[in-house]
């Protein structure tokens, strides 16, 4: 992590995409692309905070139990996302 960190342009990256993200969750446009993007990232505070730092777990099962509240309220959202064997528009 330290490596990628150091190229410079990661944490700027990761940071621009949580902002996109939270700003479609805010808005309301986009919402469920949104909230798969926080996704990956809720899911890795989680781990972070369960192997390596135990002071902020509480608040990071609170994130991934928000998270998935909304994608609970938002599922049928998701059926196109979880088609196991999804076709092209046009496609029988």
């Amino acid at each position: 992590m330290g490596a990628l960190v150091a190229t410079g342009y990661f944490m700027i990256a990761v940071k621009l995409v949580e902002l996109v993200a939270v700003l479609m969750i805010l808005t309301g446009r986009f919402l469920p692309l949104g909230l798969i993007l926080l996704a990956l990232v809720s899911v890795h505070i989680l781990l972070f905070h369960t192997f390596m730092d135990k002071a902020g777990l509480g608040m990071a099962i609170f994130i991934v139990v928000m998270q998935l509240f909304l994608a609970w309220a938002y599922r049928d959202s998701f059926s196109g996302v979880l088609q196991a064997n999804a076709k092209p528009t046009g496609q029988s």
